[in-house]
């Protein structure tokens, strides 16, 4: 076995790659939203440890768990993640909410009860008030400990591209390197657990693996990995890259999965974020589709623009399609649409029951922006991003589609989100 260096040890720490989608679709984010006034009580923010990333609420501050979606989806969720539980058959560490030690027994406890509600086809009032008799509420901390986290949202994309090479399909996605390295760090010290590192070995040396402009623009991967589709601009292989995986439309009509396989671990930055910083559009105004259309009129541009972006996202593919499965999560078991969110694992447990609040877009089905709305709605801890990181940032899996994709776009907004675990039994006199 050789020995490793890990040269790369310190960039791990400043940020690691670890799920399928790791930043916000919109590019060029907005600077995060102001908190709201948000009401203290003893239970609240001011009681809480200094630095803790979340906090005990008391019964008369929780909110009102009232869901504003389809349980249906909502029970499929809680069935995979009881899969995930009872998988992990009790191992992995305690987690600290808000001074309480969580273990995987009491996040699968809690998943159960929550099925069995969920299976009683309770009403709304019915469910509010089975959530508060059974389980405790434990608040996020968010950014800046008043409670409030900024919420941004991903989606799995569908895009035209073909399996074999033609003159309008020309730009390919590749499988995972046969010389890529994953470590994970938790491995090594249990402070860095839910991390990752990747890299290429160089002697008995671990190297930072090659960037976008050395795979894409020179060529460097060559042999190392195998093509596995094609598209028609580089654009969309970007968003791809973004969203960590996607629905491919191939020309027969088929739908096949681009599924996320693993990082190059180098630090992201939107493509449209660098069209700002080359100056090649203004911050006002930026789309998605005003980006296209100046890739397509500057060919030229696109080397420096898509560059800038040094992350590289490597798939797998997957034929056996099902049309209503999300991707894999970093739980390692598909994602539901409106019921899945990416957290920070080094201070949340994957597969723990959470409750959000935010306001949202009012999206129809065919992607046509109403307006906005208040949300409220349970959702499971199954994924983790790059840009997820501190008590303050949620990202939420919208699904696929035509409403998935606006809703991803434009949601980042400040809301709460709550974890739920079932009481402790009263200690005997």
């Amino acid at each position: 076995m050789k020995k490793v260096t890990f040269v790369m040890f310190a960039l791990a720490l400043a940020g690691c790659a670890t799920g399928a989608r790791k930043e916000p679709v919109s590019g060029a984010c907005p600077p995060c939203p102001a908190a709201p006034a948000v009401a203290v009580s003893t239970a609240g923010p001011a009681a809480a440890a200094p630095g803790a990333a979340m906090y005990a609420v008391a019964p008369d501050s929780a909110p009102a768990f009232t869901d504003s979606d389809e349980t249906g989806p909502l029970l499929k969720a809680a069935l995979l993640n009881q899969a995930y539980l009872l998988g992990l058959n009790g191992s992995g560490p305690a987690y600290d909410f808000g001074g309480r030690k969580v273990t995987t027994a009491d996040l699968a406890a809690a998943n159960e009860e929550f099925i069995k509600i969920l299976r009683s086809s309770p009403t709304a009032q019915a469910l509010d008030l089975a959530v508060r008799e059974r389980f405790e509420v434990y608040q996020m901390a968010g950014r800046d400990s008043t409670g409030t986290v900024v919420f941004s949202s991903y989606y799995e994309p569908t895009l035209e591209a073909s399996l074999k090479r033609t003159k309008k399909y020309k730009y390919p996605i590749y499988s995972k390197p046969t010389d890529l390295v994953t470590i994970n760090l938790g491995d090594f010290n249990e402070k860095f657990k839910g991390e990752k590192l990747t890299g290429l070995l160089k002697g008995d040396q671990l190297v930072p693996y090659l960037t976008r402009d050395e795979i894409d623009f020179e060529g460097k991967l060559k042999k190392k990995a195998k093509p596995l589709a094609w598209f028609t601009n580089r654009a969309d292989i970007m968003d791809l890259h973004t969203e960590g995986s996607g629905r491919l439309a191939l020309p027969d009509g088929r739908i096949v999965k681009a599924k996320f396989a693993a990082t190059n671990s180098h630090k992201f930055k939107g493509w449209l974020t660098a069209m700002i910083e080359t100056g090649a559009l203004p911050r006002e105004g930026i789309s998605h589709e005003k980006g296209l259309q100046y890739l397509e009129e500057h060919p030229e541009k696109t080397r420096e623009i898509l560059s800038r972006n040094r992350r590289y996202v490597f798939f797998s593919l997957d034929e056996k399609t099902d049309p209503d499965e999300g991707p894999d999560g970093t739980y390692g078991k598909p994602l539901t649409g409106w019921r899945s969110i990416a957290i920070d694992n080094t201070l949340v447990p994957m597969g723990a029951l959470a409750f959000m609040r935010v306001q949202t877009p009012d999206v129809d089905a065919e992607g046509n922006l109403l307006g906005r709305k208040q949300d409220g709605r349970f959702v499971f801890c199954q994924d983790t991003g790059g840009a997820i990181k501190g008590p303050g940032r949620v990202d939420f899996f919208a699904g696929a589609g035509k409403k998935a994709r606006t809703f991803a776009f434009k949601l980042w907004d400040p809301g709460q989100l709550y974890l739920l675990v079932l009481k402790q039994p009263a200690a005997a006199n």
